[in-house]
């Protein structure tokens, strides 16, 4: 089964460091052998008000396991994910999926 981390994010202040971070987790991503399914804002928000101001990332992988693999990497973890710090408000999830 595959396996999909789905972030939700409020990003309340666009540092130079989200803008590194943006890039640097999507590359590791693509080296992980993830694909991006959603990646940004809604276009349109049809019911509720949880999604308004949120951006919403999907990527899919070939199995949980990696997954969750490059969720806890050291890559991502230590060198990645701190520099999103003071940029918003992060809920993030793994699935497993189809």
């Amino acid at each position: 089964m595959a396996g999909y981390i789905v972030a939700i994010a409020r990003i309340d202040n666009m540092t130079d460091g989200l803008k590194e971070y943006i890039g640097k987790a999507a590359d590791l991503s693509v080296e992980c052998g993830a694909e991006y399914v959603i990646r940004g804002p809604a276009k349109e928000v049809m019911e509720g008000d949880h999604l308004t101001g949120r951006s919403v990332v999907v990527s899919k992988f070939e199995t949980l396991e990696k997954a969750e693999a490059y969720y806890h990497s050291d890559a991502y973890q230590k060198d990645i994910k701190p520099l999103r710090e003071g940029s918003g408000v992060y809920d993030v999830a793994i699935f497993e999926g189809p």
